[in-house]
């Protein structure tokens, strides 16, 4: 069996060193999916956002989330955008410092830096599976989390983009191992051992790849976190090339989706 990188901090640190392969990950998604809607709106509908609010992000990311979107926060809302890595907190704070309701910080969920009750929402986006020692993170959140406080965060399921990826291309030795990380699947159970309420929604969407190099950037974005090996480009693009149908297109599946928790 293959080590599982996926939470492996080293490796975690090394994937987001700076915005290069979030963004090549992100960028499929955009050209690619046929839920014309899009994640990251979704995610947004999902939340019920009060006035007067404190809401800690972590795992940022990019940012992207919050794009054309702050001003949609209600009157008296502070949001902290935070994140594991110090690249990734340069890129949010590039990109919002001029929003007076928003502030930066570098934060490893395992140690959250506020004290017990501090945050009306807390958010955790496509990041929990690369916690080390997840249980310890998520009892931060427990309790830097108000009483009536929600807890949103989202993940990816079993079913999906890695699997497809490790289906086809096992025989080239490459494997995106999952094994253990914080999914659709076993999310509830996890959560469960924190929080009493846990609602599960799913995203539905599938990728339809028609230019086989941007899956390429896809995969070898993920090198620091998968078992890549030393396959060359050339030998996976005619074997995703051989796999398009008579339209020249990929069909990839996708399961994502999110859940809201609360105390």
């Amino acid at each position: 069996m293959t080590e599982n990188r996926m939470n492996d901090a080293a490796a975690v640190k090394e994937q987001y060193l700076d915005s290069k392969n979030l963004d090549a990950r992100m960028s499929i998604h955009e050209k690619y999916s046929i839920n014309k809607l899009g994640y990251g709106n979704w995610i947004f509908q999902q939340y019920h956002f009060k006035e007067d609010i404190r809401i800690l992000e972590l795992g940022c990311g990019t940012g992207d989330l919050w794009t054309n979107r702050l001003d949609q926060l209600g009157p008296g809302t502070s949001l902290i955008l935070s994140d594991f890595s110090e690249g990734m907190v340069e890129v949010v704070r590039n990109k919002y410092s001029s929003h007076r309701n928003v502030s930066f910080e570098q934060i490893n969920i395992e140690a959250i830096p506020y004290e017990a009750e501090s945050f009306d929402v807390v958010i955790a986006n496509m990041m929990l599976y690369h916690v080390p020692d997840l249980h310890r993170g998520l009892e931060e959140v427990r309790r830097v989390l108000k009483k009536d406080g929600t807890f949103y965060c989202t993940t990816f399921g079993e079913n999906g983009i890695q699997q497809y990826l490790t289906q086809t291309l096992g025989n080239y030795g490459i494997h995106i191992d999952i094994n253990g990380a914080f999914t659709l699947q076993n999310g509830a159970q996890i959560l469960g051992e924190h929080f009493s309420v846990i609602h599960r929604v799913d995203y539905e969407d599938a990728l339809e790849v028609t230019k086989t190099e941007d899956l390429l950037d896809y995969l070898f974005s993920m090198a620091s976190i998968g078992n890549i090996g030393n396959v060359t480009r050339e030998e996976l693009y005619q074997c995703f090339e051989e796999r398009k149908d008579a339209k020249g297109i990929l069909h990839i599946p996708k399961e994502y989706g999110m859940f809201r928790n609360q105390l």
